[in-house]
């Protein structure tokens, strides 16, 4: 015979169960439950030059492993907005992105949501598996409701990436609307270890980048190892505000 235990066991057991597993609450669980659909093999990430656990490049993951520390302490542990800018075109701010991103992520309680924020020389595009003609100009004009509907996977775990979308030449008045100041708080408090990289077009030949400054919390100015004058990267700290300017990173991708 099998004795059922009393009603007052059960309502303890039921309690108890609760406790040991808040699974709707827990955003940590969430982020390890991110569904990627795709990931991309050691050896596309190798030819990609994006870091991962384990890559050949040791010194490349230890120098973004250093860079993710020091935003971590700039921000005391939160999570922050980080834009990424350039002194000129072609100087690796997509490359930088992704990689700061992946090494955010290599911490199976964070994620990182890249936005490429460039659209005279979109990118992030050329990640997805899918080619999308929706991304962030098609939220902030409208064409699209939903902030779900521009977000993609990438094949890496835990990353996100919004790509730029159809072109416009509206892309300043975008960028300082009230609903870009909106969308950035939405996409970084929907989950407290959500964190955002805005990749953006060089600072001193386009206005978004000042302007995008102001949305951020912190900045990072590339430099294309080499190739820039001092006055250059002097140039870049004053138009990106040296108040948010965290670091320069030496680029010789």
């Amino acid at each position: 015979m099998i004795n059922n235990p009393t009603n007052a066991q059960i309502a303890e057991l039921n309690a108890d169960s609760l406790k040991a597993n808040p699974v709707n609450n827990d955003p940590h669980k969430k982020i390890r439950n991110m569904n990627d659909g795709w990931l991309l093999t050691p050896n596309k990430l190798e030819q990609l030059k994006i870091i991962y656990p384990g890559c050949k490049n040791e010194q490349s993951l230890n120098d973004y492993r250093e860079l993710r520390t020091k935003l971590l302490q700039a921000s005391d542990d939160k999570n922050f907005v980080c834009m990424v800018s350039a002194i000129s075109p072609k100087s690796g701010t997509s490359h930088v992105a992704l990689n700061l991103a992946a090494s955010i992520a290599l911490d199976n309680s964070k994620t990182a949501l890249v936005i490429d924020c460039n659209s005279y020389a979109p990118s992030l595009h050329n990640y997805l598996q899918k080619k999308s003609q929706l991304g962030l100009s098609n939220f902030l004009e409208e064409d699209v409701q939903e902030i779900e509907d521009i977000i993609y996977p990438i094949g890496i775990p835990r990353i996100r990436v919004i790509p730029s979308g159809v072109k416009t030449e509206h892309a300043p008045e975008n960028f300082s609307s009230e609903k870009m100041k909106k969308f950035i708080e939405k996409v970084k408090n929907r989950y407290p270890d959500r964190f955002i990289i805005l990749d953006t077009p060089p600072a001193a030949l386009y206005v978004e980048s000042q302007i995008l400054a102001s949305v951020c919390d912190m900045a990072i100015l590339v430099v294309p190892y080499g190739e820039a004058t001092a006055s250059q990267i002097q140039t870049g700290i004053e138009l990106i505000s040296s108040d948010k300017l965290v670091g320069i990173v030496l680029n010789n991708k």
